[in-house]
């Protein structure tokens, strides 16, 4: 559903990249190896599926556009967007794996930051309120991985206990993955429950996902979780809690993409969007998303509508409960499947007690 986000934090929209799209022969099968990013190293599974690279971790999943990755020196995997992330496959990939992969262009890392202090500066010093708008979800898709990971983990560690019952993770990560767009996000997505009665999920710079335990114990059926989950993964696409950072927090975060204490006088707070408009686009967003995984929406119409008759509800951040409930109706189709099988999802309701 269109939860209400973290007022510091925003959305924007799926970078598309350009250059030598890798070829597929064959069927490739998983490869194991190690992820670097962040400053951690973690096991993953490496699959190459259309015009993706699947990345799975114990608790997260990921669609990187294979335009996107490149192979360095030593033949490790690296996205030419995060200059910090770099996969190792532990063994040679077969012929079955993509080829023709581009060399890894070091020369534009250095611009990024470089760009975003351009469009911002623009932002502070001129253009009416519309225009500033466009400039901040321009440089949006600018912000490093390496920068919006640490903002969403910091916001995470302040939410409340994360509840990692096993059974439960596993059903939720089937859940995401079913969910994730064909064309890829511009992060990778990770989805956390965190143990508190609030009914609300909250999508966060870096990629992150927060699911309330108390949205998960108040649903009554996992379509309207799928619907919840769906709405802040679009939030993600859109890029809106990056759109928020920016806004917000602009000059430093500028400052931490360069390098650099620079740029902590500027204010960018003046800078606002109206929430609703977010939140539209992140409702019409999760009814495709949905349709495509074909998962109803009948959840998200059952939720909204008992949100609209109870005291209240999302309205004042996000459009009215009954108008979205119509949203959702409309997006009705055919031929949908659950969410979620029984065992998951009595494996995600229980997800907090284990």
């Amino acid at each position: 559903m269109a939860l209400a986000r973290p007022v510091p934090f925003g959305i924007i929209g799926i970078e598309h990249g350009r250059g030598v799209m890798a070829i597929i022969t064959g069927r490739p099968g998983p490869m194991p190896g190690m992820l670097h990013a962040n400053g951690t190293i973690t096991p993953v599974l490496v699959t190459p599926h259309e015009d993706r690279l699947v990345v799975r971790t114990t608790d997260a999943i990921s669609g990187v556009p294979l335009q996107k990755i490149r192979r360095d020196a030593s033949g490790a995997l690296r996205r030419n967007d995060q200059p910090d992330w770099r996969v190792v496959l532990d063994e040679v990939p077969p012929d079955s794996w993509p080829t023709r992969l581009p060399a890894l262009d070091v020369s534009r890392q250095g611009q990024r930051g470089v760009a975003i202090a351009l469009v911002v500066g623009l932002a502070l010093v001129g253009g009416s309120w519309l225009g500033r708008d466009r400039i901040i979800a321009a440089a949006a898709p600018l912000l490093p991985h390496s920068v919006t990971d640490p903002i969403g983990r910091a916001y995470l560690a302040q939410m409340g206990r994360r509840c990692d019952g096993g059974p439960g993770n596993a059903a939720l990560t089937r859940l995401t993955a079913r969910l994730l767009p064909e064309a890829g996000l511009p992060e990778p997505v990770s989805v956390t429950v965190i143990d508190t009665p609030e009914v609300n999920a909250v999508a966060l710079p870096g990629g992150h996902v927060a699911l309330y335990s108390g949205l998960i114990a108040q649903a009554e059926s996992p379509e309207e979780v799928a619907a919840a989950l769906a709405h802040e993964i679009e939030h993600i696409a859109y890029q809106h809690p990056n759109q928020s950072i920016l806004r917000d927090s602009g000059p430093a975060v500028i400052a931490r993409t360069l390098g650099s204490d620079a740029g902590q006088m500027a204010d960018l707070t003046v800078l606002t969007k109206g929430d609703k408009a977010a939140e539209s686009e992140a409702d019409a967003g999760a009814i495709i998303l949905l349709a495509a995984a074909a998962i109803s929406t009948a959840g998200a119409v059952e939720f909204f509508e008992r949100q609209s008759k109870a005291d209240g509800g999302f309205s004042d951040s996000h459009p009215a409960d009954a108008e979205r409930a119509r949203a959702y109706d409309k997006g009705k189709q055919w031929g949908t499947s659950a969410a979620m099988s029984d065992s998951d999802w009595q494996a995600l309701r229980a997800i907090c007690t284990g």
